[in-house]
């Protein structure tokens, strides 16, 4: 009887000892996501590309990886409404709704631009500045 007693403290011990490590185990380094993180640029390089056109900010780069997000979300959207087994109208309105997210979208991305147009002028000011 006493060994079954401390078999369960024991493991309820190491139960209690490995979830309280989990989380310190998951967490790593959540510093810059900007420097160098999984081939994200540094945000002087992100500037310099921003100015110049180049990279992910080159118009037929940008329009390329859109285009190809666009093909790949209108065929999973049919794939969807086929198995949702829709109607023609269900269908015009379920395209009406994914055009309207789309615009939203495209909204969004052009105010994140901006603001990194405005980020990248601040820092260059504050560059000279110094």
């Amino acid at each position: 009887m006493m060994k079954h007693k401390a078999s369960r403290i024991i493991a309820s011990a190491l139960l209690s000892s490995a979830l309280l490590a989990s989380p310190l185990a998951m967490a790593g380094n959540h510093g810059d996501r900007h420097d160098g993180y999984h081939g994200k640029h540094s945000k002087a390089e992100m500037c310099e590309q921003l100015r110049e056109g180049t990279g992910k900010f080159s118009p037929e780069n940008r329009e390329a990886r859109i285009e190809e997000h666009r093909a790949k979300m209108e065929e999973r959207r049919a794939e969807m409404a086929d198995r949702l087994e829709l109607t023609d109208e269900q269908r015009e309105t379920w395209n009406e709704i994914h055009q309207e997210n789309m615009a939203k979208r495209a909204e969004k991305m052009e105010k994140w631009q901006e603001k990194m147009k405005e980020r990248c002028a601040e820092k260059a000011e504050n560059n000279n500045d110094q």
